[in-house]
């Protein structure tokens, strides 16, 4: 069987652990990330920058549960109107499952495709995106390019959870050369997980640790992060999903 290790927020964590295993692979997982609601501030600029025919682009499940949480009942009829761009199926699925309408969803799901969707239609015009405050600059730097007007809101936290039992025996079983394939969802996620390894064993050694196993990413951000740690991706799923992650190492390598 394949050892796959991956780090995810903590509330994500347990029900990633039971899709991986259900597709046959042995896993190896920490939390990465915790979460936490919005500032208040946020949540005012989000309903003062909204109206007819504004594009919402919702970059996360995540943002939709911080939206569902301060909203409540009046989301769906808050963004009734807006044009509701999702960054991809899981987010369509969780703002199908609020009440809310969504009118687009790119082809790529990622901040390029996001981009690429709606670049030819936002010169001057407001832009609102509801993600985390840990987001790319790789969304408002394309739509600005584009002529946007943007509204950035930071619909919740990301905060590295720090070291933990579970990831220091991630650590020690790729120095060990126990783990066959270390998977990355996010480049803030790569970034923390490349600092704690190099922390732990050194640059130098630690980063020849993580060369000698198979390295996936989520997506293409997640993998222009991983190059720039040093990192080439072996593997990269077509479409950015968690599911299409797994599906393209159990393709590769078996599970």
């Amino acid at each position: 069987m394949t050892v796959l290790g991956f780090t995810r927020p903590s509330k994500r964590l347990a029900d990633s652990i039971k899709e991986a295993e259900a597709m046959g692979f042995t896993v190896m997982a920490a939390p990465s990330l915790e979460i936490s609601h919005g500032d208040e501030s946020e949540f005012e600029r989000l309903e003062a920058s909204i109206g007819p025919g504004i594009p919402v682009i919702v970059g996360s499940s995540t943002a939709v549960e911080e939206c569902q949480a301060h909203f409540g009942d009046r989301l769906p009829a808050l963004l009734e109107g807006c044009r509701v761009v999702s960054i991809g199926p899981a987010t369509t699925r969780k703002l199908r499952s609020a009440g809310v309408r969504v009118d687009d969803e790119p082809e790529d799901y990622s901040s390029y495709g996001l981009v690429e969707l709606l670049k030819d239609d936002v010169r001057g015009r407001r832009v609102v995106v509801v993600r985390s405050d840990s987001g790319t600059d790789i969304l408002s730097d394309g739509l600005r390019e584009a002529g946007a007007d943007l509204v950035d809101i930071a619909s919740y936290k990301l905060k590295g959870i720090g070291m933990c039992p579970a990831l220091l025996h991630m650590l020690m079983s790729i120095k060990a050369g126990r783990m066959d394939v270390m998977a990355f969802t996010s480049p803030m996620s790569a970034s923390s997980f490349v600092g704690h390894l190099e922390q732990q064993f050194g640059k130098e050694r630690g980063d020849a640790y993580l060369r000698g196993v198979k390295i996936a990413a989520i997506g293409r951000p997640t993998s222009e992060r991983l190059r720039e740690l040093g990192f080439e991706p072996d593997i990269v799923p077509e479409n950015t999903t968690f599911h299409d992650m797994l599906q393209a190492i159990s393709d590769k390598l078996g599970a």
